[in-house]
């Protein structure tokens, strides 16, 4: 983590140590796998007396006002709630601007859905500070992450069903629609990778991404949609291989039996007959 971010996160918990409803405090993302650097921004998350919760982020921004030069923005999480709030600050401090996140939990919903993945895998390193014993209390829950699931099934229907839209497309020269349909043929690639070679039970899958196969990686890599759509045909070509190949393997590891039919159909088709 930056050492000008780094000072301002320490001033905020020698702030929030000061502040009565705030009952402990802990380290989330990154930080918590070893993963951070540099470029990393701060996720803290607060467990806060229920019965100040709802007054309690004027307190917070306004200690954010004070370790810093200023908030340039907030951008509140579309899931907050009563039991949970999760604020993305950008802090400014001299030319440099930070990114603050923090995820404000209510002490009396602590067993709301949303609150529990944010206290999920919580190790004793993770901990910040605890004044009352309430963060032992989640600690001791140990609750464990899960790795992906999904209907491998499912997966290969929809590529293929997405796949055979892009033959159209092309031909119309339909950046928009071209680039939408990608989107969703990556995201089923990589939900595809996964189901087969997931093996972290934390994050989402751009950070599980990073810990399947590097060879599997390079698959998902092709999906771009190029101004001009220069090349996106042949990376098409290449990504649909790909796919039938990591498909028949997460397949096979799943002990469900494959059949190349849908994708030789969709690969080997010609949209709507035309030329």
């Amino acid at each position: 983590m930056n050492k000008g971010l780094e000072r301002i996160k320490q001033d905020f918990v020698n702030q929030m140590k000061t502040i009565d409803s705030v009952l402990g405090a802990w380290n989330f993302g990154s930080e918590t796998h070893q993963l951070s650097d540099e470029y990393s921004d701060v996720d803290i998350v607060l467990l806060i007396d229920g019965k100040q919760f709802s007054q309690f982020t004027f307190l917070l921004e306004e200690c954010l006002e004070s370790i810093s030069d200023g908030i340039v923005l907030c951008w509140p999480e579309s899931f907050n709630s009563d039991a949970i709030i999760n604020n993305g600050y950008l802090l400014l401090s001299g030319s440099n601007l930070f990114q603050f996140d923090v995820f404000l939990l209510n002490s009396e919903r602590s067993d709301d859905s949303m609150c529990r993945l944010h206290y999920t895998e919580l190790k004793e390193s993770d901990v910040i500070f605890d004044k009352t014993g309430a963060v032992r209390e989640l600690l001791e829950l140990h609750l464990t992450g899960s790795l992906w699931s999904g209907d491998a099934a499912y997966l290969e229907k929809t590529y293929w069903y997405h796949a055979f839209m892009t033959g159209k497309y092309l031909k119309r020269r339909d950046y928009f629609k071209l680039n939408q349909v990608l989107h969703t043929m990556f995201d089923t690639h990589a939900s595809m990778l996964l189901l087969g070679f997931d093996r972290i039970t934390w994050g989402g899958s751009a950070n599980k991404l990073h810990f399947i196969p590097v060879e599997k990686q390079e698959h998902l890599k092709k999906y771009d949609c190029p101004e001009d759509l220069e090349g996106v045909e042949q990376n098409l070509m290449r990504c649909m291989k790909w796919f039938q190949e990591d498909a028949k393997e997460v397949f096979k590891l799943k002990g469900l039996e494959y059949s190349a039919y849908l994708g030789d159909a969709v690969m080997n088709g010609n949209p709507y007959g035309q030329g």
